[in-house]
């Protein structure tokens, strides 16, 4: 996340069209939710380097389901990171994108912004 960043790759907070709130470590899910509704937010990333005994997958499902009962369909994007995730489980933890081993800051900005920017309007058949 940091303006800094890691590996010569420039952390998200470089990018001035993103707006970062960095919580920390250790966040409470529920501290989560009530961040997200604060600040408005369009996506909520989530990563955990360390974990032990599959924690790391209770925690994406806990995220999922507590974001699906705080908010209606069409709520922020949910999305997971970190090694020991495999990103083709995204469906099957309720998340909307999982970054694994190696993921550069410049490839979660590209999904995000891919993800998030309004659909083009097809011009009007006919139109010069």
């Amino acid at each position: 996340l940091n303006v800094k960043g890691h590996a010569g790759e420039k952390g998200l907070e470089y990018y001035r069209e993103i707006k970062v709130v960095n919580m920390g470590a250790q966040v409470d899910v529920a501290d989560l939710v009530t961040r997200a509704r604060a600040e408005r937010a369009d996506a909520v990333l989530v990563s955990q380097v360390v974990t032990q005994r599959e924690a790391h997958l209770a925690g994406a499902r806990a995220l999922s389901a507590a974001f699906r009962d705080a908010y209606p369909p069409g709520g922020p994007l949910l999305v997971v990171g970190g090694p020991r995730f495999d990103p083709g489980m995204a469906a099957e933890l309720g998340v909307d994108k999982i970054f694994g081993r190696g993921t550069t800051p410049r490839e979660v900005a590209s999904y995000l912004v891919h993800a998030l920017a309004p659909e083009p309007v097809p011009a009007e058949a006919g139109a010069a």
